[in-house]
């Protein structure tokens, strides 16, 4: 076992768990404010991680850390009713972008974090650029925080079933748009695996990647580039 690889799945444990956990409790929270009390009957409306994780997809998230495999990993959907909702078409979309929003809010408080920790530790000397010492781990820890979560947001936003953006799409898009998503969502699961296999995934995360390492580098007080 690569013990690189270790490492970086141990300091992106926190990361992951509240970035889950908030972006379903987001979907949940917003459902009921919208008039659908389903994701509240069934439990969801909590920031209990053990509510939303699912043990298979936290399963296949450790497997693509440790193998350096791309695979698929999954939080439990928050299940809501579209016919609840005061508007239902309107209400959908704003369920559906409620937690890749909570991503970005995340992602403002992991880089706020970063960026006092390193004001903190430089002006009472702490070596944060030491590798395997406390500060950069600390610091490592929220660098993952910072790039999962804008990942995240940008990866939920592709208009694919399961992922939010296709709520988006088919709320805002023509009425075929919703035939052509029941038609291929029991095959959804499948297209989005081949999709992460493809250097087109990578060209898709690309631009945000490169706007993560530009926020984390500000945070870090270093020079962009």
């Amino acid at each position: 076992m690569n013990s690189g690889r270790l490492l970086d799945l141990l300091f992106s444990i926190p990361a992951f768990v509240a970035a889950f956990t908030i972006h379903e409790f987001a979907h949940a929270w917003t459902a009921n404010r919208l008039g659908d009390d389903t994701p509240r009957r069934m439990g969801r409306l909590t920031l209990d991680p053990l509510v939303h994780l699912d043990p298979f997809g936290c399963l296949m998230l450790v497997m693509a850390a440790l193998s350096g495999v791309p695979l698929l990993g999954w939080a439990k959907p928050v299940p809501f009713q579209p016919r609840n909702l005061q508007n239902p078409r309107i209400g959908s979309i704003l369920v559906a972008i409620a937690g890749p929003i909570s991503n970005v809010l995340q992602t403002i408080v992991w880089v706020a974090a970063l960026w006092i920790f390193r004001l903190v530790a430089d002006h009472n000397g702490l070596d944060w650029k030491a590798e395997m010492s406390l500060p950069w781990a600390i610091v490592m820890i929220m660098i993952i925080g910072i790039t999962l979560n804008i990942n995240l947001a940008a990866f939920n936003m592709i208009p694919i079933p399961p992922l939010d953006g296709h709520y988006v799409l088919e709320g805002l898009g023509p009425p075929f748009i919703t035939d052509i998503y029941n038609s291929i969502r029991p095959y959804s699961f499948l297209l989005l695996f081949l999709l992460i296999q493809t250097p087109f995934f990578n060209q898709i995360l690309a631009p945000f990647d490169m706007l993560a390492m530009r926020i984390i580098y500000l945070a870090l007080g270093a020079p962009s580039y």
